[in-house]
């Protein structure tokens, strides 16, 4: 909301800048006109990027178990390496997401960290992909994300969700300048060293 008020605020000070000065377009020249347009294209393009990002880095709610896979169908496609720490990563048993992720696992990457690993991630596992299970290590954190372009800082994100009892599931993104992004990169580490040393 704040964005989308900040871009109005913006507008506004234009419109009224512009009655202000009330120019007289006659009395311009064709440079002056493509000059004038080229700065209002880019005002909308900045403002309709910036509210882009700004609802795809928004808390969304997903009622349902078709709309959350619908989600990450739609993530994992348009993804590189993806990073996904999940309890039992059920999820995958849909023919379209399994399709995407043995297409990544073909590529290295892809990496689960599970509390133990099902058919399915020895599936995963034995097309490539790294399938850590840290149940054994006697750990079992609450929160399941996926680090995505996992590879690329620059356009790396955390996807992490959330479920409160009797309430639709949350899914929110968060980018690489988020400290939360830096606390899922640290745990993921963190496990991944661990269960190195454990193995």
């Amino acid at each position: 909301m704040k964005p989308f008020l900040n871009w109005a605020a913006a507008l506004a000070s234009i419109i009224g800048l512009f009655f202000t000065l009330k120019p007289n377009f006659s009395e311009f020249s064709a440079w002056q006109i493509v000059g004038l347009t080229i700065a209002i294209l880019m005002f909308i393009g900045a403002a309709l990027s910036d509210l882009k990002d700004t609802y795809r880095l928004s808390k969304k709610k997903y009622p349902n178990k078709k709309k959350i896979n619908n989600y990450m169908h739609s993530m994992l496609k348009t993804a590189g390496a993806c990073e996904i720490c999940s309890r039992d990563a059920s999820w995958i048993l849909e023919d379209r997401i399994m399709k995407l992720l043995e297409d990544k696992a073909r590529k290295g990457e892809l990496t689960f960290l599970v509390h133990q690993k099902t058919e399915e991630l020895k599936k995963l596992e034995k097309l490539g992909a790294k399938v850590i299970d840290y149940g054994k290590l006697g750990f079992d954190p609450l929160t399941r994300f996926t680090i995505v372009n996992a590879n690329n800082k620059n356009s790396s994100y955390v996807a992490i969700g959330q479920q409160r009892p009797n309430e639709s599931h949350i899914i929110e993104e968060l980018d690489s300048s988020n400290p939360t992004f830096s606390i899922a990169v640290d745990l993921i580490n963190s496990i991944k060293a661990a269960y190195d040393k454990h193995n």
